[in-house]
């Protein structure tokens, strides 16, 4: 069974840009749990550098896709803005429904959802600091009948980026 780990960008952004000894750390853990990670498409660039350059850059995340063990999800195409109607699939709906209760973290969700729905054999771990978000990633995927799933709260301490998270937090396979 292919175990995915999905990522918000509060996760990233206290890990620290590339290099770090953080970054690394979780690479490694990664590797050895023979996962990767996702990311929706929304928290790659809601971490993209995109100063002067021609093309947006991420310190984050771009040295981890270069190396394999980071993925970034496709956006799902569709206006975001309009209800689904009862011929919509799952992922649509499942959209719909996350935008309804987190508006921009809605991707998680809807990559949680969609992951389950292209894929026959699948645990789904999500990864989140922000509460709201991890409950939502919890409760909607059931609602359209993906129940492999486990949502991980990570509560950022109000001290330095080195306490959180740390490696040994993050659970890879269940």
């Amino acid at each position: 069974m292919y175990t995915a780990n999905i990522a918000d960008t509060v996760m990233f952004r206290n890990l620290g840009k590339h290099p770090s000894p953080h970054l690394q750390k979780l690479k490694s853990a990664v590797e050895d749990a023979g996962t990767e990670i996702w990311v929706p498409a929304a928290v790659y660039h809601e971490l993209a550098d995109t100063g002067s350059a021609d093309s947006p850059t991420n310190p984050y995340l771009d040295t981890a896709i270069e190396e394999g063990w980071l993925r970034v999800a496709p956006s799902l195409p569709g206006d975001r803005t309009e209800g689904f109607d009862s011929s919509a699939g799952p992922v649509e709906k499942a959209r719909f429904v996350a935008d309804e209760f987190l508006n921009q973290h809605a991707a998680l969700v809807a990559l949680a959802v969609r992951l389950f729905d292209v894929n026959a054999r699948i645990h789904v771990i999500t990864h989140t600091a922000d509460e709201n978000l991890a409950k939502a990633c919890a409760r909607i995927p059931p609602e359209f009948g993906y129940y492999d799933i486990k949502s991980r709260y990570y509560n950022p301490p109000q001290t330095t980026k080195v306490e959180f998270p740390t490696v040994g937090q993050l659970t890879w396979n269940e």
